[in-house]
């Protein structure tokens, strides 16, 4: 029963006093005073039935010696049914239900579904139907959404503070403080304030990044860098520092920003360099950074990273270029005809990917008399961009460790998983949260995806067909030489009739050949990795114990303590007995390649005579076979012949493809779902009403006393979502 009088105690007479009533007493009324509102006195729900049901507790000093020393005066006299369920929805919630909502609150449910939880649990723990419905009744263990929603709002202003302003950013100071005292990783801040022109800056390495700096070298060789916004109410912007590898893409590092201009990204990068690890970019320092930065045509990004990383490179994303490219013909400022785009875009390509200069020149050359005569404009801005093309053009990244990466895909693609996994399709509820969010999880994901890889129990994870180094079967083994320069092997080319060899490193992962000259896996390597038995990281299969241990340390900065527990399941097969013939020179001299030649043709024959032997073995089966075998060669034959009428590149493909079905390895998606990331869906609803608009900022003209530390929110760009599929677009020539 709620207290109706609490006595002061007085002297050494009285040592407790209190009276108490029904819940449905007038007393309630009157203690309520002027916050008791009711707009329908005579509604159904009004709680007051004017019960003068009481009790009164009286203990004295004087009756300590008595057996029974407590005086209670009950007055049982209720005007109503006490354990009907529109009384029960009357009581007062519980102590421990309120902590267990909490704890719903803090596993990230909203008010919502911490309901639904909570009374889906209920309804599992009623031992029957009767209790079932008492239990659901009583607002004591069955609170109602209002209370929910009220004690939700508490919490989230306890936790994450207001959602903008001076005590936002108190909160946050706190929140980063005992983050970097946990030793999990580091954060850096600095505030906004409109009177000295700060913008809000917060830069995050969690531990896992800094491991990834540590023992990934990739983070050495190239960093994609990428920003965007509406992850919370204000548009503040997060930029992403990520490196690939097998695995995919793994983050560096993340800055969140209220704006992107120039001065503040140049501020944001030298804050960051400050909490990079010694060992930042993979032994190259935070101060040097890696060999390349890619990103896109951003000029306040790439003059930021040119003031704070001069010793890089800084490489444009090509399928920005050439989106940004075919928006322009598509512009009707520029009077390009419709009939006339495709052609030009086509071009544009053949410049953009040409190998070697001298085809770069030539196709320019063809671009600039066919098409500058008839649009004066066109020659303009392609003047411009042929000024910038050291900075898009393939033949200029000859030898860079780009590892065949030349677009910012990775990143683009972690942008969505952000927005779809991390943040649940949700928008945060302020930079605290976004904190949050960013630190746990953020970091459980990419913990989750590294070692689902070191387990090979990789779930969901969609590994690049690339690394699986297709189409390493065809090369000759018999043609691949062990030089006496470590780690370094000569393999004949695939092509007939060839006398051209290529170097692989498997140290660095490369190979001279047009595939693996920029450090991507090609065929080649994965030949070398498979005849050697050599761990190479650009060749998933030929990943080592080893290997998994240095993915598992950084995911979680620990190991197993049995090193057993990473060993394969299936014993490494012997290496391959072979005369191994060292060469003093990188390339083979001419009696060595003569000897190579001999060596495959009559490797040639061997193996003439083996399929020989088994077409007699699949005619055989045919004649003797039952009609359910023959039924299947047939439709074998129709498909084999019409792969064939259409070109043997086709027919090769129709070949490897047969074991679809029964190989696991060629299910792996070959990264063709790679999309542009999406703008987040407004799901946070306005308070008090059910409209899903967004919450909006008082600006400094609507308010004169306005916070100095509120940041302003950025106007959201209302751009329609469109494909991320350029070619297709340029067929269909429409704008992309």
């Amino acid at each position: 029963m709620p207290q109706t009088r609490g006595y002061d105690i007085k002297g050494d007479r009285v040592l407790f006093r209190e009276q108490r009533h029904c819940i449905h007493s007038h007393e309630v009324k009157k203690k309520q005073g002027k916050n008791a509102v009711t707009k329908r006195p005579q509604s159904l729900r009004a709680r007051d039935t004017c019960c003068t049901a009481a009790i009164h507790l009286w203990l004295n000093r004087q009756r300590l010696s008595h057996t029974h020393p407590l005086e209670i005066n009950l007055k049982y006299t209720h005007n109503h049914m006490i354990n009907s369920a529109e009384s029960l929805s009357f009581r007062q919630v519980k102590k421990e239900v309120h902590e267990e909502l909490l704890e719903l609150f803090k596993d990230g449910h909203s008010p919502s579904s911490a309901l639904y939880v909570y009374q889906d649990k209920l309804h599992l723990e009623a031992s029957d139907e009767q209790e079932l419905i008492e239990l659901l009744a009583d607002r004591s263990v069955n609170p109602d959404y209002d209370y929910v929603a009220k004690l939700f709002q508490e919490y989230r202003e306890a936790v994450l503070g207001s959602r903008n302003g001076k005590s936002m950013f108190s909160r946050l100071e706190e929140v980063i403080k005992d983050y970097n005292d946990s030793g999990l990783g580091n954060a850096i801040l600095q505030e906004y304030d409109a009177r000295t022109g700060k913008s809000f800056i917060l830069c995050i390495v969690t531990g896992l990044m800094s491991r990834i700096h540590e023992k990934v070298p990739q983070a050495a060789e190239i960093c994609y860098v990428d920003a965007s916004a509406s992850f919370e109410p204000l548009n503040t912007s997060i930029t992403l520092l990520y490196t690939s590898c097998a695995i995919g893409a793994l983050p560096l590092g993340l800055i969140v920003t209220s704006d992107e201009l120039e001065i503040t990204l140049e501020k944001a990068f030298n804050m960051l360099k400050t909490i990079l690890p010694p060992h930042a970019f993979y032994g190259c320092g935070p101060q040097t950074g890696p060999i390349l930065f890619l990103t896109d045509d951003s000029s306040a990004e790439r003059n930021a990273l040119e003031l704070c990383f001069p010793k890089t490179i800084r490489l444009l994303c090509t399928f920005h270029i050439l989106q940004a490219f075919w928006r322009w013909l598509h512009d009707s400022k520029h009077h390009i005809k419709k009939e006339d785009r495709v052609s030009i875009m086509t071009k544009m390509k053949k410049i953009l990917y040409a190998l070697l200069s001298t085809e770069m020149d030539a196709f320019y050359h063809e671009f600039k008399q066919e098409f500058y005569h008839s649009y004066p404009q066109l020659q303009k801005h392609f003047e411009l961009l042929w000024e910038r093309r050291c900075l898009w053009a393939l033949s200029y990244r000859s030898g860079l460790p780009t590892r065949g990466n030349n677009t910012n895909n990775y990143v683009e693609k972690s942008f969505g998983i952000l927005k779809d996994i991390v943040f649940a399709r949700t928008q945060a509820f302020n930079s605290v949260q976004v904190f949050q969010f960013i630190t746990t999880n953020m970091e459980r994901f990419y913990q989750r995806r590294i070692l689902g890889f070191a387990n090979k129990h990789p779930g969901h994870l969609q590994i690049a067909k690339r690394f699986l180094c297709p189409g390493w079967e065809s090369v000759c083994q018999n043609g691949i030489l062990e030089t006496n320069v470590m780690n370094e092997f000569l393999v004949q080319s695939t092509s007939q009739d060839s006398g051209t060899f290529y170097v692989v490193n498997s140290e660095f992962g490369t190979c001279s050949c047009p595939v693996g000259i920029s450090g991507a896996p090609c065929k080649h390597q994965g030949a070398v990795s498979m005849k050697f038995h050599i761990s190479m990281f650009n060749f998933i299969p030929s990943l080592t114990p080893d290997d998994r241990i240095i993915y598992t340390y950084i995911a979680l900065g620990y190991v197993a303590k049995d090193r057993s527990f990473y060993a394969s399941l299936h014993a490494k097969p012997a290496p391959q007995s072979q005369e191994i013939i060292h060469s003093e020179m990188a390339v083979p001299n001419n009696t060595l390649i003569l000897e190579i030649k001999e060596l495959s043709e009559e490797n040639k024959e061997v193996d003439i005579l083996e399929f020989s032997s088994f077409l007699e073995e699949m005619k055989l089966d045919y004649q003797n076979a039952g009609q359910i075998l023959r039924t299947s060669l047939d439709k074998f034959k129709d498909r084999y012949n019409a792969a064939k009428s259409k070109s043997i590149p086709r027919l090769s493909s129709f070949l490897y493809d047969l074991n679809r079905n029964i190989d696991p390895m060629a299910r792996i998606n070959s990264g063709a779902h790679i999309r542009v990331q999406v703008e987040s869906v407004k799901r946070r609803k306005t308070q008090g009403s059910s409209n899903k608009r967004r919450i909006s900022v008082p600006t400094r003209n609507e308010k004169e006393n306005l916070d100095p530390q509120a940041i302003p929110a950025r106007k959201k760009k209302k751009t329609g979502k469109k494909e991320h599929n350029l070619s297709v677009h340029i067929v269909k020539n429409q704008p992309n």
